[in-house]
């Protein structure tokens, strides 16, 4: 699904948008919890729902702190190393959620943060690689990734456009050609102010590929104006209950909001429609009614000389439309007209 979806032109009438339902860290490491979190994505419509699969060994140093945002919905007490290290799942784990997600009807993705877990996730089939903002320019990764021959999503949170078309050559350098580029701002929760969602007809105006938006902003306005803005592309968090320690919960939906944002995703591809411009189906059955025709203003006699006070412009159209009013100053009757008789090219010389 995801490359026909995806494949399609950077015009925002031709597909549908694809959602994703990033759960993240959302499952506190609770294998049960996952599985709760895969069937709200399922039950919501979601078209994927997204894990992360990472080593903290090979992610952080061991004494590296926690964001300012994580230091207040955290364990205090609680390292950053311990705290990824709870929150991740083995390989055992994670194939487990996937046969899960498969089992259910979902398909599943989950953003790899080293080289085993690229090489893990190619062996579950994966659609797509998702890359997180912070690896953009850890080309080492990106390489791995693109042998893999699979379509790549990349999230550009904190980045510069500049470092994003890099990447994006880097890419094509190493004959990857099926890349996804999401519009990101990574603040957990984002503020309206710094969302700069124009920043996604930059993106499209730069690259050839599709665009999206990864969103970590409170409510569900930004992913609809994203779509209306030409997303192909939305992920979104999702957790069973802000109010859980953690630290993305805050930036997430719940159930009952991700399923309303679903909704209006839908409504909105709906309601933009097709670029090209003519009329609806049900416009065409009102188009007689509502556009206007050329009468006889007065009874006209065989061979009399239209002039204007002879003519009337009214509804409904007719033969004649008031386009040609001035076309037929000046002609002749071929027959006698009644007040109100519409005039016919048939009958003027």
């Amino acid at each position: 699904m995801v490359n026909k979806l995806l494949n399609k032109s950077k015009k925002k009438d031709t597909g549908k948008t694809i959602i994703i339902a990033e759960v993240g860290v959302n499952h506190d490491g609770s294998l049960d919890k996952a599985k709760k979190l895969i069937r709200v994505a399922k039950n919501c419509k979601a078209d994927y729902v997204k894990f992360q699969t990472f080593n903290p060994d090979n992610l952080i140093i061991k004494n590296h702190t926690k964001s300012d945002y994580q230091v207040g919905r955290t364990n205090k007490k609680e390292s950053l190393h311990k705290m990824l290290d709870r929150l991740s799942f083995n390989f055992n784990q994670t194939k487990k959620i996937f046969l899960y997600a498969k089992k259910i009807g979902i398909k599943c993705l989950s953003t790899p943060f080293d080289n085993e877990s690229i090489d893990f996730l190619h062996k579950l089939k994966v659609d797509f690689f998702k890359v997180s903002s912070g690896d953009i320019n850890n080309y080492p990764l990106l390489k791995k990734i693109a042998s893999k021959k699979k379509p790549i999503i990349i999230s550009t949170g904190r980045s510069y456009l500049k470092e994003v078309k890099k990447t994006v050559k880097f890419l094509e350098d190493n004959n990857c050609h099926k890349i996804y580029i999401l519009h990101c701002t990574s603040i957990y929760p984002a503020k309206a102010n710094e969302l700069n969602l124009f920043s996604i007809r930059t993106l499209k105006e730069n690259f050839k590929y599709p665009i999206g938006y990864s969103d970590h902003s409170e409510g569900t306005i930004a992913p609809i104006i994203a779509v209306s803005l030409g997303a192909n592309i939305i992920e979104k968090h999702l957790t069973l209950n802000k109010k859980d320690v953690g630290p993305d919960h805050l930036a997430s939906l719940e159930p009952n909001e991700f399923f309303k944002m679903v909704n209006q995703i839908r409504n909105t591809e709906s309601i933009l429609g097709s670029s090209i411009k003519k009329p609806c189906q049900n416009e065409l059955k009102g188009r007689i009614h509502s556009r206007r025709g050329l009468y006889a203003s007065n009874d006209l006699k065989k061979n009399q000389i239209i002039q204007k006070k002879d003519i009337s412009i009214k509804r409904p159209a007719s033969f004649i439309g008031p386009e040609k009013f001035n076309n037929i100053i000046g002609k002749k009757m071929r027959r006698s007209l009644k007040k109100d008789q519409p005039l016919d090219l048939k009958n003027i010389k």
